[in-house]
């Protein structure tokens, strides 16, 4: 997990490891996990807006569930 915070918002990058830990945590897990080994990268303006966000580098499937992505970005960037 990586988090650059700067004056004009926040980017987030997890790598497969990070999304697959998360996913399968004891207690609270997320059994049908679109985002679970996957790398995600996400951008968030100041005010909270996504303005970028690349799974797995923009290769492959790039929709995933929106709740997942928002739980997921939630607790790495509120950790």
């Amino acid at each position: 997990m990586r988090i650059k915070r700067n004056e004009y918002g926040v980017n987030l990058w997890l790598s497969a490891r990070d999304t697959y830990e998360w996913a399968h945590k004891s207690g609270a897990a997320w059994p049908c996990s679109q985002i679970s080994g996957r790398r995600l990268f996400a951008a968030f303006e100041r005010n909270g807006d996504l303005v970028d966000v690349s799974i797995d580098g923009g290769r492959g499937k790039q929709n995933v569930d929106g709740n997942e992505f928002n739980a997921i970005t939630a607790d790495f960037l509120n950790a």
